[in-house]
């Protein structure tokens, strides 16, 4: 018998020994009975059932963010929360999030501790479907806390609505939706090749994601130039120019229906003592604005055929 042995044989096995979860093997987890371990709440991004969850226990505002792949739909909202790192933002305090592991996971890649050449994002698979990530803010004038619930799906099944415009009636992120944010790609749009391509692409996922039915009227249809830092400069007017004309002829397009809002954003911008997340400040304060309410005679009702169910009507008409 060796010595540990012979000291556990007398005062038995230390309790308070330290657990390396690291030399568990994989699926291993805790222990039945076992005091030394605590089940911590999941801090991954959030899937469809969770934010549901979430939205019964917190009156969260959707944003839902839509656009083709390599249009800078993630770097967006995690540069986003990269703000709250370094303190107050758009007038703003972090105050809560169920999806800080889901974040860190997808900064860390743009950080200098990863070891990486250049800051980078990365991709959302399909194979991942929907999700969502979670900001808890509150105001720094009175703290009155608001929260966010910002969908993350890949730009692939987006890409899939200009062929097949019928599966925008089955995004859930659109019809939860307080704010839909029409993402548009400063890089291609810097190119004269592929600009009328960017902004065909943008203009058929708006005509499918209206024509579905799927969208709230009081949702507010943002157009939120990414990488606009490549469209500065005298070489890149007309590209400015034919940008403005675009957002322009979107506003036409859903005259009536819907309230449309532009905005431009370097959330990355590479250059030495660039300004970071420009441009973002305006959106987050966007999307914290209230949504204008509803009244129960502008919400489609199925046939009403009892007494109970004409009830609310009855109420609203007092």
């Amino acid at each position: 018998m060796d010595d540990a042995n012979k000291v556990d044989a007398v005062t038995g096995p230390d309790d308070d020994a330290d657990v390396d979860v690291f030399d568990m093997p994989n699926g291993g987890g805790a222990p039945d009975g076992d005091p030394r371990w605590a089940v911590l709440p999941q801090s991954e991004v959030l899937s469809v059932e969770a934010a549901d969850d979430f939205l019964c226990w917190r009156d969260a505002m959707v944003v839902a963010i839509v656009g083709e792949r390599n249009g800078g739909k993630t770097t967006l909202v995690t540069e986003l929360y990269s703000c709250f790192l370094r303190g107050t933002f758009a007038e703003t305090l972090f105050c809560h999030s169920v999806s800080l592991m889901g974040f860190e996971q997808r900064c860390f890649q743009s950080r200098a501790q990863s070891g990486g050449l250049h800051p980078e994002t990365p991709r959302t698979s399909k194979q991942e479907g929907l999700s969502f990530f979670h900001l808890g803010l509150a105001n720094e004038s009175d703290l009155k806390r608001h929260d966010l619930l910002i969908s993350e799906r890949a730009g692939e099944v987006y890409r899939e609505i200009r062929d097949r415009p019928e599966r925008a009636a089955k995004m859930v992120e659109l019809r939860k939706a307080s704010s839909v944010v029409f993402i548009i790609d400063g890089e291609r749009v810097s190119c004269p090749l592929k600009r009328h391509e960017a902004y065909s692409s943008v203009r058929h996922l708006i005509r499918a994601t209206i024509s579905s039915g799927n969208l709230p009227a009081r949702t507010q249809v943002q157009l939120v130039t990414t990488k606009y830092d490549l469209l500065e400069g005298e070489a890149f007017a007309g590209a400015r120019e034919s940008l403005t004309e675009f957002e322009r002829s979107i506003g036409k397009l859903v005259a009536g229906r819907y309230e449309v809002s532009s905005f431009h954003t370097a959330a990355r911008d590479p250059r030495p003592g660039a300004e970071p997340a420009r441009g973002l400040a305006p959106l987050l304060r966007s999307w914290l604005r209230p949504p204008a309410k509803m009244s129960f005679r502008e919400i489609p009702l199925p046939m009403l055929t009892n007494e109970f169910d004409r009830l609310m009507l009855y109420r609203e008409s007092r």
